[in-house]
C-alpha cells in the first residue's frame, strides 16, 4: 500500500511543483508588463488562481509522504507510546472520515461544474471547472496516504515520511551543533 500512496503522491507534488512555478512566471510576467505598458496581462490571475489551486491540493498528498508537512507532537510526545499511537489512530480515522465526506462533496460540486461549463468572467473567460477537479484528485490522493497510515499505525509501523522528518531534524541539529563548535555525543 505504501508503493500505491507514493506512486500517487510524487506524480501530484511534481505537478504542484510545476503549477508553482507558471504561477511564479506568470505573476512575474505580468509585472514586469504592467511596469511597463500600464496594464495587465490578460489571463494571468486566472492562470494564477488555477495554478495556486493545483499547488495546494496537489501538493498535500506529497507532503504527507515525504514527511513534509507540519505536524506537532505537543501531546502526544509526553504520552505513554501504545497511548500515543491509539491518539495517533483515532486522529488518522478522523481524517479519513472528513476526507472521504469531503471527496464526495467535491466530487458532486466538480461533476455539476464540469456540466454547466463553469466559467469565470473576468478580463478573460476562464474554465473554473478543472480547478474543481485538482481539488477531487488531491483530497482523494490525500484519502489513500490517511488511509496507508491507518494500517501503518496498526501494523506497528511509524507514519509516512516519519523518518524522513526524523533525518531532517537531525541533520539541522548537527549543522547548529557545527556552526557552534559543539560535538556530537
Amino acid at each position: 500500500m505504501d508503493r500505491i500512496a507514493k506512486a500517487i503522491a510524487t506524480p501530484l507534488g511534481i505537478l504542484a511543483s510545476i503549477s508553482t512555478i507558471v504561477m511564479m512566471v506568470g505573476i512575474s510576467a505580468d509585472v514586469v508588463y504592467r511596469n511597463v505598458q500600464g496594464e495587465s496581462l490578460s489571463g494571468v490571475l486566472e492562470l494564477s488562481e488555477t495554478a495556486l489551486v493545483a499547488a495546494v491540493f496537489f501538493g498535500m498528498a506529497y507532503a504527507a509522504t515525504s514527511g513534509a508537512h507540519i505536524s506537532v507532537d505537543l501531546l502526544t510526545s509526553r504520552l505513554p507510546e501504545p497511548v500515543a499511537r491509539g491518539c495517533l489512530v483515532v486522529a488518522w480515522v478522523l481524517s479519513c472520515v472528513i476526507l472521504t465526506w469531503l471527496c464526495y462533496a467535491t466530487f458532486g460540486r466538480a461533476m455539476d461544474s464540469f456540466e454547466r461549463g463553469e466559467v469565470r468572467m473576468g478580463l478573460v473567460e476562464w474554465p473554473l471547472w478543472p480547478a474543481r477537479w485538482f481539488i477531487v484528485v488531491g483530497l482523494a490522493a490525500l484519502l489513500v496516504v490517511s488511509l496507508v497510515n491507518v494500517v501503518r499505525l496498526l501494523t506497528g509501523r511509524s507514519l509516512m515520511g516519519e523518518a524522513e522528518q526524523e533525518a531532517r531534524v537531525r541533520e539541522v541539529d548537527d549543522e547548529v551543533r557545527a556552526a557552534h563548535g559543539e560535538r556530537k555525543d
